[in-house]
C-alpha cells in the first residue's frame, strides 16, 4: 500500500494530456494537406531560395529521436543513480523526469507540426522534388505526385531543430540543475572539481542538437529562419516543462536540515 501511495507522486497527468493533444494534432495534420499559398506563388525563374539540389539527410529524423532518447536516458540514469541512494525515490524521480522530457518533446512536435501544415513554406530543395513543368500561362505545375512534393512544403519551422533542441536543452537543464542546485553528499572540494569536469558534458546535448540543426541547412532541407524558429520552440517547451518537473523532483537527495544563505546569515529549513 505504501508503494502504491509513493507512485502517486509521479507526475503523469500533464504528460497524459499532452500525449492526447499530440495524438489529435498528428491525426489532423496527417489527414490534411499543407497550405498552398507559397505553392501558388512559386516561380522557378524567381525562386532561387527553393531551387537547390536534393540531398539525403545527414541525420534522419528517426535517428535524431533515437539519439536524443539514448542521451537523455544515459544522463538521467547515471546522475540519479549517483545522487539517489533510496531505491524507491530513484524509481519515482526517474519516472517523473522521463515523463517530463517526453512531454517537452511531444509538445514541441505537436506545435511544430501544426505550424508546418498551416504555413506551407517551401523547402530550399522544392524545385528538385517538384520537378516543375512550365504551363502556357506562365505558371508551373509539379510533375510528380502530390504525396511527393507536399513533403517539401513543410519547411517552416524545422522539426529536427525543434525536437532536437527540446530534448537536448531539457537534458542540459537537468544536468546543470543537478550539478549546481541539488544537494549531493560530496565534500565542497570534490564537488567543485566535479562541476568543472562535468560542465562541458552537461552542454553536450544542446550542442549536439545545434549541430544537427546546422546540417539541415547544409542539406538544403531548411532555410535559416526555419532553424531559428525551430530552435526557439524547442527552448521554450523544454524550459516551461522543466519548471513543472522542478516542483515534483526535490532539489535535495535526502531528508534533513537544509541551509539557505541570505546575505551572511544561514537560515535553517526543516524538510
Amino acid at each position: 500500500m505504501a508503494e502504491l501511495h509513493a507512485w502517486k507522486e509521479v507526475q503523469w497527468v500533464s504528460p497524459l494530456i499532452t500525449a492526447i493533444i499530440y495524438a489529435i494534432i498528428t491525426i489532423v495534420t496527417q489527414m490534411g494537406h499543407p497550405n498552398d499559398r507559397y505553392l501558388k506563388s512559386f516561380n522557378l525563374s524567381m525562386s532561387e531560395t527553393t531551387s537547390h539540389a536534393y540531398h539525403e539527410d545527414t541525420v534522419s529524423y528517426p535517428l535524431l529521436c533515437g539519439m536524443s532518447a539514448v542521451v537523455w536516458i544515459v544522463y538521467c540514469v547515471v546522475l540519479e543513480y549517483l545522487l539517489q541512494r533510496d531505491a524507491k525515490k530513484f524509481r519515482i524521480h526517474m519516472a517523473t523526469l522521463m515523463l517530463g522530457c517526453l512531454e517537452a518533446v511531444l509538445l514541441t512536435i505537436a506545435v511544430t507540426s501544426a505550424i508546418k501544415t498551416s504555413v506551407g513554406f517551401l523547402r530550399p530543395n522544392f524545385a528538385s522534388v517538384c520537378k516543375p513543368i512550365l504551363q502556357a500561362n506562365g505558371s508551373y505545375v509539379c510533375s510528380v505526385a502530390a504525396s511527393e512534393y507536399e513533403k517539401s512544403m513543410i519547411s517552416f519551422p524545422s522539426g529536427h531543430a525543434s525536437t532536437g533542441t527540446a530534448a537536448g536543452f531539457f537534458t542540459t537543464l537537468y544536468a546543470l540543475w543537478t550539478l549546481y542546485f541539488r544537494a549531493p553528499a560530496a565534500a565542497d572540494r570534490d564537488l567543485s572539481f566535479v562541476r568543472q569536469v562535468c560542465f562541458l558534458p552537461a552542454l553536450a546535448p544542446t550542442l549536439l542538437a545545434l549541430t544537427v540543426s546546422v546540417s539541415r541547412v547544409t542539406d538544403f532541407k531548411h532555410h535559416t529562419i526555419d532553424i531559428t524558429m525551430g530552435t526557439l520552440l524547442g527552448l521554450l517547451f523544454a524550459s516551461v516543462t522543466f519548471v513543472r518537473v522542478l516542483a515534483a523532483v526535490p532539489s535535495t537527495t535526502s531528508g534533513g536540515d537544509h541551509h539557505l544563505v541570505v546575505g551572511e546569515t544561514p537560515l535553517d529549513i526543516q524538510s
